[in-house]
C-alpha cells in the first residue's frame, strides 16, 4: 500500500513537472524578445544617429521632435493623432498622413496597441515625436495582417492632432 501511495505522488509530481516545462520556456522566449529588441532599438538608434531617445520603463523609446504647446493627453480622453508607421527597415506599413485623416481613439483603454498609449501619453496637443516600440508593445508574436511580420519592432512617427 505504501508502495502505490509514493507511486502515485511521484506520478502526479511527474506530471505536474511536465505540464510546467511549456510555461517555463515561454517565459524564457518572451524574456529572450525582450532583450532582442532592445540591442535591435540600441542599434538602430546608433545608426540612424537618433538623439534625444528617451527609453521608458517598458522598453518604449519616445523620441520628441516638437514639443506641443497645447493640453497634455490624458486616459480616457480622446485624441486626434496623424501617424506613419513603419519596420525599421524602412518599409510603411500605414500612413494617415496619406489618407488625410487623422485617428481617433480613446487613450489609455487598451484600443490601440500599448505602446501608443504609452507614447501618445507624454505628449502635449502640438506636439510630434517618433515611438520605437517593442514587439512586446506593437503586435507582439501575432504580427499584424501581411504587413507586419510576428515580433516586429516598429517605428511610428507621430503628431498629437488635438485632445478632446
Amino acid at each position: 500500500m505504501l508502495q502505490l501511495l509514493k507511486r502515485s505522488i511521484f506520478s502526479r509530481f511527474a506530471v505536474l513537472l511536465l505540464a510546467s516545462v511549456p510555461l517555463l520556456t515561454a517565459c524564457e522566449k518572451e524574456t529572450d524578445y525582450v532583450k532582442e529588441d532592445e540591442k535591435i532599438i540600441q542599434e538602430y538608434i546608433a545608426q540612424n544617429n537618433i538623439a534625444g531617445a528617451e527609453r521608458q520603463e517598458s522598453g518604449l523609446y519616445y523620441v520628441p521632435t516638437v514639443v506641443g504647446t497645447g493640453a497634455k493627453a490624458k486616459p480616457g480622453q480622446t485624441v486626434s493623432v496623424h501617424y506613419v508607421g513603419t519596420l525599421l527597415n524602412g518599409q510603411e506599413f500605414d500612413n494617415s498622413v496619406k489618407r488625410g485623416k487623422p485617428i481617433d481613439f480613446q487613450l489609455g483603454v487598451g484600443q490601440v496597441i500599448t505602446g501608443w498609449d504609452e507614447g501618445i501619453a507624454l505628449m502635449n496637443q502640438g506636439g510630434k515625436a517618433t515611438l520605437l516600440i517593442p514587439s512586446a508593445l506593437g503586435y507582439g508574436p501575432r504580427g499584424a495582417g501581411g504587413s507586419i511580420p510576428p515580433n516586429a519592432v516598429l517605428r511610428f512617427d507621430v503628431e498629437l492632432v488635438s485632445v478632446k
